[in-house]
């Protein structure tokens, strides 16, 4: 049963015993967890995700710097005492799944109880073992950028919200509740509108369905388990019209048979060693990738693609995935990683090249290269491009791992640089697989397939060229894992100078999102090498404001709007109108914007806490 999770955590019982009293009280009765009170009513519900939504939109620039605790916290000032309840009912809740080493227990429960006591009159919460530290101790290890606020309060009021609505045909009332794979079906479908919300998804389930759904905070895992213990029906069916947490139950199932026990866990030996690869599963990112934490080798695909914003260390983490897949995880995270990656080039088991608009079949693969014969006539002869020569190299040392890295490979047309070989890719019609494809290339005239020992890195830069307008063939055949910005890394980052890295960079990516997207942020790397805050400066001045020029197209407002909404980093002068013009035609204001040569005292604070445009110096 995915319940028990270890000979030493009977607390589980109570978080699961918890979790019932919600289904009932809450989901299934519209009551309340703390009082007998109605609170989960669909007008509640949908009045307090109207207010949520509004917390991860915010719609002034002075909000920018609040965190999403103090703005829930000032959206339920001075609102029916009825919805602040429901929030710290709602807060409790999506408490219950992430693990002490996430927050702990007395954090989540000075949280509830600062929302609760806020009403007036205060309505006593009973029931207050359902805040004890076993309670609240959770389950689970999850990413703090999957646990934002925001993030699972608005995934649960939306999903109480349709369960009154349009509800699944599953009776939760039974014990154990009744169909839980149509629940699962339903869930992915109604209420998944956002990547970012889908770790919610998987605490749902497991809260609601403990003894069919696991304690698995992301879809990567869930693969990774599938491919690690799955037989190839099971591995197919993961991916197609069969959710991946009946998949891994019916893997279960198996396998408490073949252990003769139901008293397995896949986060334990000797599960555990079979399908987490060092470091997994301490820090998945919002899209369902893989971090590059995780990165170090034991690839489950021969063709990943790693992308995401500029700045995210994308070289640093293919250099070590190339060292990963060439000598293991233990050489990737060594020191003398850099050294072992030039030594492999040089050994020609790693070949690099960057894709362009006129990047061709003729260098990838072969093509007519002219030669000056005897007679001084010129032949065109069948050349061999960087995959066919690094895959002849592999196929003749079939015990060695190859990596064949294409930097930016979105820049180029797919199709063209390709052809025929794009089957090739799929690693069931590599050499030696069970569908097997061999093609004859066009100048040579040799048959040719792919090693399976020849792995394919490629990277993308995703302010570039959004991932979404990607060659669709290209995407069916590689794995593809996001290197998000990452502000803890700049926690060590000496930097000094009064200035909080971490914060700054968490600060102006929110902004980004919210007028951008997720694809143009900035990465954590352009801070990576500063020392002193000239070096901040200096990255700010020469390479962060030039890239939110580019991004915004000149629009200075919004570039000023990233950096706090003042004038602590750019300034624009207004311009004078030319003589001889009539107002009427030029009522907008013309400024010049300009870069400062020293950025004032307290900048950075400022562009962390935000403010009006009307109150910079």
């Amino acid at each position: 049963m995915a319940r028990w999770i270890g000979p030493d955590h009977e607390y589980i019982n109570r978080i699961l015993d918890a979790a019932d009293e919600w289904k009932t009280r809450c989901l299934l009765e519209s009551g309340s967890v703390f009082t007998d009170e109605s609170l989960w009513t669909p007008e509640n519900i949908g009045e307090l995700e109207q207010l949520v939504l509004d917390i991860e939109s915010p719609p002034t620039t002075g909000t920018w710097g609040l965190k999403g605790w103090e703005q829930l916290k000032e959206k339920l000032t001075g609102i029916r005492p009825e919805l602040v309840r429901l929030a710290a009912e709602v807060f409790w809740f999506v408490s219950l799944y992430p693990d002490s080493n996430s927050k702990p227990p007395s954090w989540k429960r000075e949280r509830i109880n600062e929302l609760w006591t806020m009403t007036a009159p205060s309505v006593r919460m009973t029931r207050q073992h359902l805040i004890d530290d076993d309670v609240l101790r959770g389950v689970a290890k999850v990413s703090p950028r999957h646990w934002w606020i925001y993030f699972p309060f608005t995934y649960v009021l939306k999903m109480v919200r349709l369960w009154n609505t349009e509800p699944p045909p599953v009776d939760l009332r039974r014990d154990p509740p009744d169909r839980p794979q149509e629940f699962i079906r339903w869930l992915r479908q109604a209420v998944d509108y956002r990547k970012e919300r889908r770790p919610m998804r998987s605490a749902v389930l497991y809260l609601l369905f403990p003894d069919y759904v696991e304690r698995v905070e992301t879809a990567v895992q869930k693969r990774r388990i599938i491919d690690a213990f799955g037989d190839t029906n099971q591995k197919a069916s993961g991916k197609d019209s069969v959710t991946e947490d009946e998949v891994v139950y019916e893997i279960r199932k198996r396998l408490e048979d073949e252990m003769e026990t139901n008293e397995v866990d896949f986060f334990q030996p000797p599960l555990a060693d079979r399908w987490k690869r060092p470091g997994a599963g301490e820090k998945e990112t919002a899209n369902d990738t893989e971090p590059e934490a995780t990165q170090a080798a034991g690839l489950q695909s021969l063709n990943v693609i790693l992308y995401g914003p500029p700045g995210t260390g994308k070289t640093y983490a293919t250099a070590r995935r190339c060292v990963g897949i060439c000598d293991g995880p233990e050489a990737a995270a060594g020191e003398q990683m850099r050294d072992r990656y030039r030594a492999l080039v040089e050994a020609g088991r790693i070949e690099f090249v960057t894709f362009h608009q006129s990047y061709g079949y003729e260098e990838l693969i072969e093509g007519l290269r002219p030669e000056t014969g005897r007679d001084a006539g010129i032949r065109l002869i069948p050349t061999d491009g960087v995959l066919k020569r690094i895959a002849e190299r592999a196929r003749a040392n079939k015990d060695e791992a190859y990596v064949l890295v294409i930097d930016e490979i979105n820049r180029a047309n797919i199709s063209k640089v390709f052809g025929e070989l794009i089957t090739l890719l799929e690693e069931d019609k590599r050499q030696g697989a069970e569908n097997e494809v061999v093609v004859t290339l066009p100048h040579s005239h040799a048959r040719f397939t792919l090693p399976a020992n020849l792995h394919l890195l490629g990277t993308m830069n995703t302010a570039d060229r959004s991932i979404a307008l990607l060659d669709t063939a290209l995407r069916r055949r590689f794995q593809f894992e996001e290197l998000a910005p990452d502000p803890e890394l700049l926690k060590d980052v000496p930097a000094a100078a009064d200035v909080d890295l971490p914060r700054v960079l968490q600060a102006m990516n929110d902004r980004l999102e919210w007028l951008l997207d997720r694809d143009h942020l900035i990465g954590h790397a352009w801070f990576m090498a500063a020392r002193t805050r000239a070096d901040v400066d200096g990255v700010m001045r020469r390479k962060i404001i030039p890239l939110l020029a580019e991004y915004f197209y000149e629009d200075w407002g919004k570039v000023r709007a990233v950096l706090g909404g003042g004038d602590d980093f750019v300034r624009g002068q207004v311009l004078r109108q030319p003589p001889g013009l009539d107002d009427a035609d030029y009522e907008e204001e013309r400024r010049r914007w300009t870069v400062r040569t020293e950025f004032t005292v307290g900048a950075y604070d400022r562009l962390i806490r935000g403010r009006p445009a009307d109150d910079a110096e």
